[in-house]
């Protein structure tokens, strides 16, 4: 019976940990695809999140952050690497790493991101491009430090906090606004969307 019980946390660990990693990937998606309705998903309704500039309520980062990405970027991707979670009962902590990459429409958002001060020395050290109005690369290196909760057996976020490690901005490259290629979409166009719609009517 000992044995049994002992398989079965196990068990339940194993799922707790997939449950997590796939919130996390969640959050990415809906970040990167411009999801409403998904990045809410990820959070308690009561949950706080700290990008960097302190705890405010994580719905009204929400509100803000896809209304910014859809006016001042083309694309961005956010991937994550190293994730360690540690788990303790119906809480979990984690810390896990993050690069996210973002082409932006212009030099002149460079301050959304980075805070003015950044943002012009960036402008001064490519003055050609910075003028010419063409896209940025914005790219940083971070990490999401997360309490996360379950509740009713859902995991979502309570607190995120996101700790950047690294940051550069560069002219982007015209080959982004030349490929001849099918490209990712921000809304519900994009091809992603009509292949979980395939795999729910089959299922």
């Amino acid at each position: 019976m000992a044995d049994d019980v002992d398989v079965q946390a196990r068990l339940q660990a194993l799922e707790d940990r997939q449950k997590i990693a796939d919130l996390i990937a969640d959050y990415c998606r809906g970040v990167d695809r411009g999801d409403d309705a998904l990045l809410r998903s990820t959070y308690w309704p009561d949950a706080v999140d700290d990008h960097g500039a302190g705890d405010s309520p994580a719905m009204a980062f929400c509100d803000r952050v896809l209304p910014i990405l859809r006016d001042s970027c083309l694309s961005t991707m956010h991937l994550v690497a190293n994730s360690r979670v540690e788990l303790a009962g119906d809480q979990a902590f984690g810390e896990t790493y993050v690069i996210a990459y973002h082409v932006l429409t212009s030099a002149r958002v460079l301050d959304t991101f980075m805070g003015a001060e950044a943002a012009q020395a960036v402008r001064e050290a490519f003055p050609q491009a910075a003028a010419g109005g063409g896209p940025f690369d914005y790219n940083a290196g971070a990490r999401f430090l997360d309490r996360f909760e379950r509740r009713g057996g859902e995991w979502r976020f309570a607190h995120r906090r996101v700790v950047f490690d690294w940051a550069e901005a560069q002219p982007g490259s015209v080959a982004f606004t030349h490929i001849n290629r099918t490209r990712g979409r921000k809304d519900g166009a994009d091809p992603s969307y009509a292949l979980f719609a395939a795999l729910a009517a089959a299922s």
